[in-house]
């Protein structure tokens, strides 16, 4: 019966820290993005 509680305590942890690395994923793909479009402009400026 004690093992439930791991088991559970594991599958909390596990499920946190796939969705917190989803987060930091989608966070760093944003701030990728917006560089691309800085970029994108400042070449169309220049051309």
């Amino acid at each position: 019966m004690d093992n439930q509680w791991f088991f559970l305590a594991a599958n909390v942890v596990v499920w946190g820290g796939i969705i917190y690395y989803v987060y930091t994923i989608r966070q760093r793909n944003r701030a990728l993005e917006k560089d691309l479009e800085l970029l994108k402009e400042t070449l169309s400026k220049e051309g």
